[in-house]
């Protein structure tokens, strides 16, 4: 069953809330810890405030924002900071007012916490980088990477319930733990290589710092070096996994203003093109849809005075239907040119080569047309898309008012992200310098001029037409 977007939140809510509790409880537990000096205790105190101020900062900017990004955010540092706090207070006496329960599983909550907070950055990564709209190979796989951490997670609490004190489970849980990491920068990187952007970099850099601390402190605490306890005052190798911990933390945190305003303009630009196709649309209504049913009005009108007048009358009526006919096309394109499914090049070239076997077999033309059978998924866009194909279909309107011509031939290729097209008759042809070029001509080269496309037309008295038109993809 898919959890609602509410119930998602409020688990969510808990949740912080939960590890807010459990970091304040062993916090408590750490000061009451004899084994610990008081600059390691006063190190930890410094990280959690930090934490601390970071989560309910971002908590207040979900309460504005609405955005899931936070609230990822703020579990991220919660669960991270309960990690740090379980390991200061491990050793922690508890007395009696503890139940045993606690002071037997608290050694194993560790593993839980490390892999849980790694499915955690996952589903945070999808949110902070729009991975779910903006690149869906990548969301698959971030989304596959916190599936595994979640798993990791639910068989190591499984292990410590079937196998718990056994070789066995020992080296399971191992293998878990040193899984962790190298999964988390196989993730990393898989999303780095695919969006590459001013947010997978400062991804990268806050993670680089984290690894960093924890790579450094696994050797420590592993024994495979010998801790600087006289270079720095914190004798724990706990110092450096917080140290890169906290810099992830303020680097994620510092980049989240700078994020809204890229959404802002985004946004922003998005609602400027929205405005120019409305603008486009009212246009193409007013001048060429509302200009025909004003004609189809008056030849309406013509028809109805002429009614004594057969002839004369159908002759007005004809021109209406032709009128009605050009006004259905001009709708048909417009909710064509607006609709995204139609953004890929195999569905315009279906639209391009049915109009013009459509148009030539009314006037019985012998026509051969070349279009390619494939196009790789290539898209255009809406703006490109439209001066492509009325550049197409002015030509092919031209070739059959004017051409006279007995045979056609259109060709489409792509090769290189290049597109060159080709539409040549055999008609009577015109003479380039005393021509006088109609709206037809007129409107083929500003459109080919607005997609910064190479238009050339040939053509001389008696010898046909060549257009030709290139354009980078």
């Amino acid at each position: 069953m898919i959890i609602s977007k509410i119930n998602k939140i409020w688990l969510s809510i808990l949740l912080m809330l939960f590890f807010f509790i459990f970091n304040l409880f062993l916090s408590f537990q750490t000061l009451y810890n004899n084994s610990t000096e008081s600059q390691n205790i006063f190190l930890h105190i410094a990280v959690s405030s930090i934490f601390y101020i970071l989560a309910i900062i971002s908590f207040i900017q979900y309460l504005f924002f609405k955005e899931s990004t936070y609230l990822y955010y703020v579990l991220y540092l919660l669960q991270n900071l309960a990690y740090y706090s379980l390991i200061f207070s491990y050793k922690a006496n508890t007395d009696g007012a503890y139940v045993d329960f606690f002071r037997e599983v608290r050694g194993y909550l560790s593993l839980p916490l490390l892999s849980l907070n790694y499915c955690t950055y996952a589903y945070f990564m999808i949110a902070f980088l729009q991975l779910k709209t903006k690149d869906a190979v990548s969301y698959k796989w971030a989304d596959i990477f916190g599936k595994l951490f979640f798993l990791i997670f639910t068989l190591t609490i499984i292990s410590y319930i079937v196998i718990k004190n056994s070789a066995v489970g020992d080296a399971v849980r191992t293998i878990f733990l040193v899984l962790c990491m190298p999964l988390g920068i196989a993730g990393i990187v898989i999303i780095y290589r695919r969006v590459k952007n001013i947010f997978t970099t400062i991804l990268c850099a806050g993670t680089v710092f984290f690894y960093a601390g924890s790579v450094l402190g696994f050797i420590f605490s592993f024994g495979l070096a010998h801790y600087p306890a006289n270079i720095f005052p914190f004798n724990n190798w706990i110092f450096y996994t917080e140290l890169g911990a906290t810099l992830e933390a303020i680097m994620f945190f510092s980049s989240f203003a700078y994020r809204n305003k890229i959404l802002a303009d985004e946004e922003r630009e998005a609602q400027q093109k929205l405005q120019v196709i409305r603008d486009d649309i009212a246009r193409d209504l007013h001048d060429d849809i509302g200009a025909s049913l004003s004609n189809i009005n008056i030849l309406n009108e013509l028809a109805k005075r002429n009614a004594n007048n057969p002839l004369k009358a159908n002759e007005y009526l004809t021109k209406a239907s032709e009128d009605i006919q050009h006004v259905s096309e001009g709708l048909n394109d417009i909710v064509w040119n607006i609709n995204p499914k139609y953004d890929d090049l195999e569905n315009l070239f279906i639209k391009m080569k049915r109009y013009a076997a459509d148009m030539m077999d009314g006037k019985n033309i012998k026509y051969e047309i070349i279009f390619p059978n494939k196009t790789d998924g290539i898209t255009l866009d809406m703006h490109k898309r439209k001066d492509l194909y009325f550049i197409f279909k002015e030509a092919v309107n031209n070739l059959i008012k004017y051409s006279e011509a007995d045979n056609a031939f259109i060709s489409l290729h792509i090769q290189h992200q290049h597109l060159k097209l080709i539409i040549k008759d055999d008609g009577k042809g015109f003479n380039k310098d005393t021509v006088v070029y109609g709206n037809g001509l007129q409107n083929i080269k500003h459109r080919a001029a607005i997609i910064h496309s190479l238009l050339n037309i040939q053509s001389s008295a008696g010898n046909g037409t060549l257009i030709t038109m290139e354009m980078d993809l």
